[in-house]
């Protein structure tokens, strides 16, 4: 809804590591997501969040949860060509890795977005003080 907060969280925030060996080599990698970009596909900038963002939980009341990652829309989505923006969310990695012969160092910083749909809607209230 045009006005109030749209959450973004991401579910799969965690650590990976991996190992590859050959011959009696080996090269140990860990990576760690950083943080993530979104932009909300309106135009009027992206939004930063250093975490993976808090997921919404249906069975509380909206007043006793708060997240870390948000952005509010100004305008519905209705104006679009397909009637929803385009959303696109990257997260930054960064990790380490160390070889069998004790070398080892930083791994340059690596993203990966994707992209969906989001349709804004817009509500008015009416409010009446009865007949004249």
């Amino acid at each position: 809804m045009v006005g109030l907060p749209e959450w973004f969280w991401v579910t799969n925030w965690k650590t990976m590591t991996g190992r590859a060996a050959a011959r009696g080599v080996w090269a140990n990698v860990v990576a760690q997501p950083q943080s993530m970009t979104i932009d909300p596909g309106d135009g009027r900038g992206v939004v930063r969040c250093t975490g993976p963002g808090t997921a919404y939980d249906e069975s509380h009341r909206a007043s006793r949860q708060r997240t870390d990652c948000s952005y509010t829309y100004s305008q519905s989505s209705a104006r679009e060509r397909s009637g929803a923006y385009r959303v696109r969310v990257t997260v930054l990695w960064g990790g380490t890795w160390r070889g069998s012969d004790g070398s080892g160092g930083a791994l340059p910083p690596l993203s990966r977005s994707t992209t969906f749909r989001l349709r804004v809607a817009e509500a008015q209230a009416l409010y009446g003080q009865g007949r004249p």
